[in-house]
């Protein structure tokens, strides 16, 4: 009995045959080269998806009939693990302010981009700009993103806020006569501890500091709006805020007005909501009060 010329064995409909090369890329799409053999010439087509890798698409096939069956040499590209793959960043944490920065992406899911949508890998920053969005090949686009939020640390906390201080220096004037007595010397002394004031009832103008801070931070909750006005105390006080108005032993309410809050106040809010989340960039500024002023 004569043999048959071909004796195949297994799956007569896809065999991987030797020779498979797949190209990871930082940067642009992953590449496959492999051949199949099959039982039918039109097996592939460009265009069509590779057996084994969903996120690849064929760019070209070229097919040659060998015996009963067909061997099928193949280029793809795509992605090699889906269903993105981040291509270029440039998202920054600057000493003050969101963290922000565009980012470029590889996906087979181009409508998980879009203004509003959050950061694969950060749940406070938000996609706030989309440049372009670009399909590569049929399943692969390439969508540039503008991003800005909140970065948290290990902790879950954001970066430490930004402190600045003004100190200006004022004049203000009595309306009435003022004595500088002796019952509070270290008030009213030079640089040598000498007493430099007045025992006599005298109309004065008095230079004295006006001091301001200036917080600048991120948070995932609201300023604190309703404190506007009244009593509060900046996140940290690194200079000493001194008025020699804080010193009531010297002075009588008739010339003088008394102030409420007395010390540090929340002066002014100023904030910055990303869309409708719940993550806010806010300057809040800071008064120093002393206890009275002269009346002007």
């Amino acid at each position: 009995m004569a043999l048959p010329f071909y004796i195949e064995h297994g799956n007569r409909s896809h065999l991987l045959l030797a020779g498979r090369e797949i190209a990871k890329r930082q940067r642009g799409l992953d590449t496959l080269r492999q051949s199949i053999r099959t039982d039918r010439e039109d097996s592939f087509s460009e265009g069509g998806i590779v057996p084994g890798f969903p996120q690849m698409r064929l760019k070209e096939v070229v097919s040659r009939q060998d015996g009963p069956g067909w061997i099928h040499e193949m280029n793809a590209e795509g992605l090699r693990r889906g269903p993105h793959k981040l291509e270029s960043s440039s998202l920054a944490q600057p000493e003050e302010g969101w963290d922000e920065g565009p980012q470029t992406w590889l996906t087979t899911r181009p409508d998980d981009f879009s203004i509003g949508t959050v950061h694969p890998d950060h749940p406070n920053i938000w996609c706030v700009g989309l440049p372009t969005k670009e399909d590569l090949n049929g399943h692969v686009w390439r969508v540039s993103c503008d991003y800005k939020g909140i970065i948290l640390d290990g902790d879950s906390n954001p970066k430490p806020g930004k402190l600045k201080v003004t100190v200006n220096g004022q004049s203000v004037n009595t309306t009435g006569t003022v004595t500088l007595g002796h019952a509070t010397p270290e008030i009213f002394t030079d640089e040598d501890g000498v007493f430099n004031g007045w025992t006599s009832a005298l109309k004065a103008s008095f230079d004295t500091s006006k001091v301001n801070i200036v917080w600048t931070a991120l948070s995932l909750t609201p300023p604190p709006t309703e404190r506007v006005g009244m009593q509060k105390t900046p996140p940290r006080v690194p200079i000493t805020a001194y008025s020699i108005f804080d010193e009531t032993a010297w002075y009588s309410s008739s010339g003088f007005t008394y102030n409420y809050p007395a010390g540090w106040k929340l002066a002014s809010v100023q904030a910055d909501q990303i869309l409708d989340k719940d993550v806010w960039l806010y300057t809040l500024t800071f008064e120093y009060n002393p206890i009275a002023v002269p009346i002007l």
